[in-house]
């Protein structure tokens, strides 16, 4: 975060547009962390056939996915409407991966008729009686390996009960579909913020075991259609990148125990990892007031930004209070609780942190914001999209992505 926190600082001293606009928040995306990141995930994956296909979801903004794919990367959309994000950034559908659970009739013959090419995962056996006999696309089938791999309950989707995938129990249903319906893709997610990676890799074993039985199967029936491709979906959780062996690293390593998964291309669809450490927020701060022993600092991103960390649970932004000069302060730690602007009493960034004493027009720096934050805006209280900025450090160049976006499109 050294890195990150010296770009910030830098850039916030160096953009007019906050003191001449009077911005209250602006939101910026760092191109060379974002590079970091895509060249790691590259890197530790080299030996394997793969595409990355980075979930849209995560940072959806069109500078993004367009800087994405101008770098080769595929993308994953999780909605119709990501499709055709996809498609307006430039992407071959080749390298469209299409996973929604709940994909209508008109969406599934509208990627057969427009997009050759791209990756469409079922999410059922029933779902494939949607399909076309001939389809235009790669047909894909999620399996639910009923793995707990750590996650917390609410991104859980390895359940008995989950909506997302068939439950690899059963089996007999899977094979039976797979030599009926002309899928080529077993597709797998086990779930977000994974802590449990050897179940994970586990889980993505039994689907590789399944594929085997499948083409075994196609194969005895003289068909000359197999499963060439797993879809190991994405679910780790963000990361730091040191020189320790990163997280991502290991995973990748542990995948070679996978008996004859390199038999197979992989697609995977890592966003959060990607994302997460490649953002950064500012606001000024407008009010502080004092609540006994606690100072009470009012700041204009909340939960409109940061949907996750006031409704389920921090993720480890780190706040970094500045003064109105942007250098840092240190001193006078104090017990803080960081408000939001939204009126319902749940709007807090985080409460009982230690911060040095901050006075009205400071600023409040939020480092690692990349992912699930602008992607998550809230409509609560109507509030207006900040500015958000794109800053390439190494060139010393500041470009304005989009501009400040007041009432969410409507005309008023």
């Amino acid at each position: 975060m050294k890195q990150l926190k010296e770009e910030a600082i830098w850039v916030l001293k160096h953009i007019s547009e906050i003191r001449k606009l009077q911005d209250t928040a602006v939101i910026f995306q760092s191109w060379n962390q974002l590079d970091r990141y895509l060249s790691h995930l590259s890197d530790v994956f080299s030996s394997y056939d793969v595409l990355h296909a980075i979930a849209i979801k995560t940072n959806p903004h069109p500078s993004i996915l367009r800087y994405l794919v101008s770098k080769g990367f595929g993308l994953e959309a999780a909605s119709m409407e990501e499709v055709e994000m996809a498609i307006a950034a430039g992407i071959d559908p080749k390298k469209i991966v299409y996973d929604s659970p709940v994909k209508t009739l008109s969406e599934i013959v509208a990627c057969h008729n427009l997009y050759s090419g791209i990756r469409l995962n079922v999410n059922s056996v029933n779902e494939l009686e949607r399909i076309p006999e001939k389809p235009n696309f790669i047909l894909g089938l999620r399996i639910n390996p009923i793995k707990d791999t750590g996650s917390p309950e609410l991104y859980h989707v390895s359940q008995n009960e989950s909506k997302f995938g068939e439950p690899i129990l059963n089996r007999d249903s899977i094979v039976g579909a797979c030599l009926k319906y002309p899928v080529t893709q077993l597709h797998i997610h086990s779930g977000s913020a994974l802590e449990n990676i050897k179940n994970a890799v586990d889980a993505i074993s039994e689907v590789v075991a399944l594929a085997n039985d499948i083409n075994k199967k196609l194969s005895e029936n003289n068909s000359n259609r197999r499963i060439e491709c797993i879809d190991i979906g994405g679910g780790l959780k963000p990361e730091k990148l040191t020189n320790q062996p990163s997280k991502m690293m290991q995973y990748a390593k542990m995948l070679e125990s996978v008996n004859d998964l390199r038999n197979y291309q992989l697609v995977t669809e890592f966003g959060q990892w990607c994302h997460f450490y490649c953002g950064y927020a500012s606001s000024v701060v407008e009010y502080v007031l004092q609540r006994n022993d606690k100072q009470l600092v009012y700041v204009h991103l909340g939960a409109d930004f940061l949907v996750r960390d006031a409704y389920v649970k921090p993720r480890g932004i780190e706040f970094i209070p500045l003064k109105k000069d942007f250098n840092s302060m240190e001193e006078n730690l104090q017990l803080t609780d960081l408000a939001g602007p939204l009126c319902f009493a749940g709007d807090y960034l985080q409460k009982d942190i230690e911060l040095p004493k901050m006075s009205e027009g400071d600023h409040l720096l939020m480092l690692g914001t990349g992912s699930n934050s602008y992607g998550l805006w809230s409509r609560h209280c109507s509030r207006a999209i900040p500015k958000i900025i794109g800053v390439d450090f190494q060139k010393r160049e500041i470009k304005v992505l989009s501009e400040r976006t007041k009432f969410h499109g409507y005309d008023f």
